[in-house]
């Protein structure tokens, strides 16, 4: 329900009270008041944040289980999260999981609204590299960056991962988090 002003209530003041305007327009202030003590009062009873509130939560996770397997330089969508419209703010992390034998050149996770696709300019959109000498076979967690995403119409936003490696096989599974930040 919008709130209309009493525009057709005249201003009045009351040098007794000290009351600048009518009763109507002391009620539509109040009213006012009241909705945006309720926009911005947040969640104080332990709860989750409605959707579409300040605050709103989601998240999504793909388990070991269900890893995805990974080719050899070839990027993978691990996850995905639909966003409503809104401001929000995005980040994740990535399990990899090299079969036993498998040697590990080089790991690289990010976020952006493209399943599969590098991102074109590293440090940008949550990008992670790590490039490091790693035991063979063992696992081996990315934190993806957090990601400001401001969108006007409904968007899905991928958890994507690559690895470099040799010999054998890779899988990789992880988390993605958002929350709306207005």
């Amino acid at each position: 329900m919008a709130l209309q002003p009493p525009f057709y209530d005249p201003p009045i003041v009351d040098d007794a009270t000290g009351q600048q305007h009518s009763q109507a327009w002391t009620e539509y202030h109040q009213s006012v008041a009241d909705r945006l003590e309720q926009v911005h009062a947040g969640v104080s009873g332990g709860g989750e944040a409605p959707a579409g509130q300040v605050g709103e939560y989601k998240t999504v996770s793909l388990l070991a289980g269900s890893a995805v397997g990974l080719g050899s330089l070839t990027a993978a969508s691990i996850t995905h999260l639909d966003l409503t419209p809104g401001d929000w703010e995005i980040w994740g992390n990535v399990v990899f999981q090299p079969a036993g034998a498998t040697t590990v050149n080089v790991l690289a996770a990010w976020i952006n609204s493209v399943a599969a696709a590098v991102p074109g300019t590293l440090g940008s959109e949550g990008y992670v590299s790590l490039r490091a000498t790693f035991t063979t076979g063992q696992h081996q967690a990315l934190a993806v960056g957090r990601v400001r995403l401001l969108n006007s119409a409904a968007q899905t936003m991928h958890l994507n991962a690559l690895a470099g490696f040799g010999v054998s096989s890779m899988v990789a599974y992880g988390v993605l988090n958002a929350r709306r930040t207005r």
